[in-house]
């Protein structure tokens, strides 16, 4: 304490406190009739304990003063505030209560404690002589320190220990410490101070400098921060409010004019009319609770795509609270909890993105051969990638304008920090989203990390031109380069495991930032990685096209179950033994990262296939539940929406928060549900809109259709023109979308 004036005021108020709370009680045992006396009896002691303290403390304030060079105006407010505190100032109480005291539960993990955020920003100090003048006011600063630690000469687990420690002799509770003290490497302390507004970051670190020199820990400033009156707001920040309002205002145009019923008197002459109704919420919504589909063989994908996002929303609710770790408390418990054999569902979470890949796969496959081989059209390249584009860039970039408005949404201790990595990178980084090409780069360089899947899936789709293209024309070659690709990517997962020394998967229990970035570029958002899934999915759809009524035997059937349950099963849960009992050898580390995707995906093909060709039994009759169609409409949005909620709602902390399932298992739901109802308002603002549009303009069936249906109603000397009877309205809508269902387009596309 006596080394700093900041740290001189903490430990006044903390004494005057203890101090108050003994007499109080005392005078209160003492004499309950007066309670009026009582708390002048307190006044008077809590002054005397105060001047007590101020003459013991200010020879070693002006002692520490002389050692660290403070700037005059930070000297000035300091004095001021012990001046306060002398006086006993509410406002520089405030200071004081405003600051963390320390950290309930060390022994437990809790390494941070962040202090009253908001109580010290709104702190002001009034001008004696002029009150509604502000001397100055409060500034909160989160400092981040360890404890001293050698070079890192090598990657660390949460069971390791430093070998510079193994012989350590001291007090129980240090060597307690000295078994999780490599920790910090990747987890800092945190602690929460309220500094006057004066003092600016360098005063912070030169007090911070003095301290640390002395008590031999390292200390660094995160962030320091005011009140501001005003936010600054971007170019591009407003920009994407009023897209958001100009989106907002088509669609309530559009869904106006529907219920007017007001379309065009001559369709070729009023397309902005045919345009605005293609924002219509009405219609839109309609189609998107449609339970209609063109092939029912495949109605199980519905249920499987919204059972995996409910998968990785779930994952994600573990996953973000590990990633700002720092923001819980008794984290010493992440690994008991994450061993437990339920608990390798969330950790091993990361494979529920493996299915959509497969889904992908095999639908463009599917989709792509019966449109040449039954059907007898042509395979256009042009069309194929276009209509991918369309249906993702208007989502995406939506997203990614949105994530823009993140530093507008919310204050906090930890929010700027959270925020920095995946959404304050947007600003300089947005153009490897816009370019699909983000999950080439480092983790810790990428704009919203989550999209990493929209950038694989694309370039994915592209890659399989080289296969579907050759498949529809010589079945050997195409299954042969199918295959050749799978093999690529189990080859290349192995290598690079081998070579850049990777965890076999997403584990928690290796913590270093720096390895979990080079695991993220080289095999877990690595394309020529996530290739395997992809191709099995494409193999999977071309057997579904090319064999729909194959005949499987009772045995064939229960090996197939079987194998299915047991490598996706072990891929899940096989994990836990290096949680509970040992670490993964390098044989299991090679081997599992090699073939866990390939394994996991080859499971849920086998169900896929069995459902699709009339095998699939109860499974088939729940993952085909018309329920899930609606919602599966949803899932890229959700996937999109739901990690920008998490981490919005962890930046928002005020306190840390308990690392438990319940408290987790809670906020999934949460998460899930307003994630849902935000893909919902995105699908009519954006993903249904566009839908139409692209049908609007480049495919002329729809078109006459839609031209035919809409020639009796319209405008007409700038006056709504009816010339149908509401029932025959309802019949025309219904017409228009029976007809839309059962277009070339919406067959080719039934996976939107």
């Amino acid at each position: 304490m006596k080394n700093s004036a900041m740290f001189a005021y903490i430990g006044l108020v903390v004494y005057l406190i203890l101090s108050s709370g003994v007499n109080a009680k005392s005078n209160l045992t003492e004499d309950k009739s007066n309670v009026l006396d009582s708390w002048m009896k307190l006044d008077k002691t809590l002054k005397g304990a105060t001047q007590s303290m101020i003459k013991y403390v200010m020879p070693m304030i002006m002692e520490s003063t002389s050692q660290v060079n403070l700037s005059q105006e930070c000297m000035k407010e300091v004095f001021q505030l012990v001046a306060g505190l002398r006086n006993l100032k509410k406002w520089a109480f405030s200071f004081v209560d405003s600051t963390a005291k320390g950290m309930d539960g060390v022994l437990s993990g809790t390494f941070s404690s962040f202090g009253v955020y908001d109580q010290c920003l709104e702190t002001t100090v009034p001008n004696p002589k002029k009150k509604e003048e502000i001397l100055f006011q409060g500034q909160y600063c989160m400092i981040d320190f360890r404890f001293p630690l050698p070079p890192k000469t090598k990657r660390y687990r949460v069971y390791d220990r430093l070998d510079d420690l193994q012989n350590f002799t001291g007090t129980e509770v240090m060597k307690f410490f000295t078994t999780k003290v490599h920790l910090m490497y990747y987890a800092p302390m945190k602690l929460g101070i309220c500094i006057p507004s004066g003092c600016t970051e360098d005063d912070v670190m030169s007090i911070l400098t003095f301290v640390a020199e002395n008590y031999k820990f390292i200390a660094e400033i995160a962030h320091c921060e005011i009140k501001q009156k005003e936010h600054t707001v971007s170019g591009v920040q407003v920009f994407a409010v009023v897209a958001v309002c100009v989106l907002a205002s088509f669609l309530i145009l559009g869904t106006w004019m529907e219920m007017s019923c007001e379309p065009i008197h001559s369709p070729s002459k009023y397309l902005g009319n045919r345009i605005l109704l293609s924002f219509s919420a009405i219609s839109n919504f309609k189609r998107l609770i449609s339970t209609k589909t063109s092939d029912e063989n495949l109605r199980c994908l519905h249920g499987i795509q919204f059972f995996t996002i409910t998968w990785v929303v779930y994952g994600h609710a573990y996953l973000y609270p590990g990633m700002f770790s720092t923001n819980y408390s008794t984290l010493f418990r992440m690994p008991d909890v994450t061993s437990q054999p339920v608990a390798q569902m969330v950790v091993n979470g990361s494979e529920a993105v493996d299915t959509f890949l497969f889904i992908g796969g095999m639908l463009v496959c599917y989709l792509t051969v019966k449109r040449v081989k039954i059907e007898k059209k042509s395979f256009n390249i042009f069309s194929f990638i276009f209509y991918k584009l369309w249906r993702i860039v208007p989502m995406l970039y939506f997203i990614l304008l949105i994530s823009t408005l993140g530093p507008l949404l919310g204050s906090g201790p930890v929010f700027h920090e959270t925020m920095r990595d995946s959404v304050y990178s947007c600003f300089h980084s947005w153009w490897q989203n816009a370019l699909f090409i983000n999950n080439f780069f480092h983790a810790k360089e990428m704009c919203l990390k989550h999209t990493w899947f929209v950038s694989c899936d694309l370039q994915l789709y592209l890659l399989s031109i080289f296969v579907i293209f050759p498949l529809i024309w010589s079945k050997k070659i195409g299954l042969a380069l199918n295959s050749l690709i799978v093999v690529a990517s189990v080859v290349y997962t192995g290598v690079a495991t081998y070579f850049f020394d990777l965890s076999p998967t997403v584990t928690v229990t290796h913590l270093n930032p720096d390895d979990e970035r080079v695991f993220f570029l080289y095999s877990y958002a690595n394309t020529l990685s996530r290739a395997g899934p992809y191709f099995i999915g494409i193999f999977t759809g071309y057997l579904l096209i090319t064999k729909p009524d194959v005949k499987l035997s009772k045995k064939v059937q229960i090996m197939g179950w079987f194998l299915a349950t047991f490598s996706s099963g072990m891929v899940v849960f096989a994990t836990g033994i290096w949680y509970n009992l040992r670490p993964p050898g390098f044989v299991e580390v090679i081997l599992y990262s090699a073939l866990y995707k390939v394994a996991f995906t080859g499971g849920v093909a086998w169900m896929t296939f069995c459902c699709a060709t009339g095998y699939g039994g109860l499974v088939n009759k729940i993952l085909g539940w018309k329920v899930w169609m609606p919602l599966s409409k949803l899932v890229l949005l959700i996937y999109l929406l739901e990690p920008l909620l998490q981490i919005s709602f962890i930046a928002n902390f005020r306190s840390i928060q308990e690392f438990t399932h319940f408290q987790f298992v809670i906020q999934y739901f949460g998460f899930l549900c307003v994630s849902v109802l935000l893909a919902l308002v995105v699908n009519l603002l954006i993903e249904s809109p566009f839908s139409r549009l692209e049908e609007l303009f480049f495919h002329q069936d729809t078109k006459k259709e839609e031209a035919n249906c809409h020639a009796n109603v319209g405008f007409e000397n700038g006056r709504p023109l009816n010339k149908i009877t509401s029932m025959e309205m309802t019949t025309l809508e219904n017409g228009i979308e029976n007809r839309i269902e059962n277009t070339e387009f919406y067959r080719r596309n039934i996976e939107d």
